[in-house]
């Protein structure tokens, strides 16, 4: 006899930032809220990501929140073990999922390659967790729905996509459960966006939510004020400018790039700091502002946004920025002299090009590494961010002579009073559970939520589960 309970688990993101994946179950049905690939130390994310806790072909719909690697990186491995589900998105992620998924294979492939050819003498290798074939295998699942747009995942779930305001596309997932104990709302908001944005509009929770499922990576912590970014920046353009070196600034090809593109066109247009050259150098991250500027006039984005593109008419600056999209190109940034800025993923330092520049960069005190993001732990941008004199990257030693910077103020993610406010707006009248956060961060926000007077606030762990009574 099929279980007839609701309940909902965590096999990702429970007590960690990156590798978001929640099964919602009910009649013998699973609904998968993101897949994503936890982001880490080499070994640990490998042991991470190659196993599933959930048969993959159990699974019979998947409801990806938006695009980024931690939440849709893992499809292509679903799929290739067995799953057969759909998976519903809205269109502008559907479109930046294709971009980002073949990205992901062939760095891993690339990586790979690279690994193992530098430590062929000591008979080591790594194998990539999927290829090109498997991510478009997973891209012909997709469903696109636009925000609002009802629709039924499995039978007794009703749900449509909110706007996160995180990244383009994102969306919270509203859930209409039809559980033995009547019916229940479950909201998961996926990665929320702030409410000071540079892009797009900022969220709105909906109302008559029952159980809320929320990311809590900034549950401990303030934004530095979005003002404050241009001066920042422009501070840093103005050093390498006198002293000749090249800004590196490690970015997550989608949202934070195109933000960052879109203060130095600011910058360029108000004659604010020198002209050096800016080069993007990744191909993917050339791709996904491409798709920025198809959609500059989206309602997604905010309407400051919308105003300064249609009197700018380039706000991702085309007409001067370098996008760097081959290889060749890319390696010839290292001979190049500063001063000069590169903009390359990924944003955590964990693959792809800026290793490349961080190997050829990190041992000059001419250069600076600029971090723009957050930095999982772990990860060899947060061994940069805690002042790591020597890190290994491709297994290689390298000491750390460059100036390294890290700027709070472009997070796309919800900080602690955003997290406090929206979860007041959205009441929830049975239970928060607290997702996509460090330890540290989960246990200030769940105190701060007791503070005002917000019970049931939960913070599972990996594997745990929970009946939605």
């Amino acid at each position: 006899m099929a279980n007839t309970k609701a309940k909902i688990s965590f096999h990702g993101a429970a007590g960690e930032v990156t590798g978001s994946r929640h099964l919602l179950e009910l009649n013998g049905k699973s609904v998968l809220l993101d897949c994503g690939m936890f982001q880490g130390h080499r070994g640990d994310a490998d042991a991470k990501n190659r196993t599933f806790r959930f048969p993959p072909a159990s699974v019979d719909a998947v409801l990806l929140s938006h695009a980024h690697i931690d939440h849709c990186g893992l499809l292509p491995l679903l799929f290739k073990n067995g799953c057969d589900a759909p998976v519903f998105a809205t269109p502008a992620t559907a479109e930046i999922a294709g971009i980002m998924l073949a990205d992901s294979a062939r760095l891993q492939e690339g990586d790979a390659k690279f690994y193992n050819k530098l430590h062929a003498a000591e008979h080591l290798t790594i194998e990539p967790l999927y290829g090109e074939e498997d991510a478009d295998a997973a891209l012909g699942h997709f469903k696109q729905l636009d925000y609002g747009a009802g629709f039924e995942p499995v039978p007794g779930i009703k749900a449509k996509f909110l706007n996160a305001g995180h990244v383009l596309g994102s969306s919270m997932t509203q859930l209409d459960v039809e559980t033995p104990a009547g019916p229940r709302r479950l909201l998961y908001t996926g990665d929320l966006g702030r409410a000071e944005t540079l892009l797009l509009d900022d969220p709105a929770a909906p109302r008559g939510v029952d159980h809320l499922v929320i990311e809590s990576t900034y549950g401990d912590r303030l934004h530095e004020p979005l003002a404050d970014a241009a001066g920042k920046l422009a501070e840093v353009i103005k050093r390498a400018f006198r002293e000749g070196g090249k800004v590196l600034i490690p970015s997550f090809a989608l949202e934070r790039t195109q933000e960052i593109i879109f203060i130095l066109d600011k910058l360029r247009r108000d004659r604010t700091v020198p002209e050096i050259p800016v080069y993007v150098d990744s191909p993917m991250a050339v791709s996904l502002t491409e798709i920025f500027n198809k959609h500059r006039s989206n309602l997604c984005f905010d309407e400051k946004f919308r105003d300064y593109a249609r009197a700018d008419g380039d706000p991702f600056g085309f007409d001067y920025i370098s996008y760097v999209r081959s290889k060749e190109e890319s390696q010839r940034l290292n001979n190049l002299r500063g001063p000069m800025l590169i903009i390359s993923a990924s944003g955590m330092c964990e693959g792809g090009r800026v290793l490349h520049h961080l190997r050829n960069n990190l041992e000059k005190e001419s250069s600076t590494i600029l971090l723009v993001g957050y930095q999982a732990q772990g990860t060899l941008g947060r061994k940069l961010q805690e002042g790591a004199k020597k890190v290994k990257i491709f297994g290689l030693e390298h000491e750390v002579w460059a100036s390294v910077e890290t700027m709070h103020t472009f997070s796309s993610h919800a900080d602690k009073n955003d997290l406090l406010a929206f979860i007041k707006a959205a009441n929830p009248t049975r239970g928060v559970f607290l997702v996509h956060g460090d330890a540290e961060a989960r246990a200030a926000l769940s105190a701060a939520l007791s503070a005002e007077g917000v019970k049931n606030v939960k913070c599972p762990a990996m594997g745990e589960e929970f009946e939605l009574n």
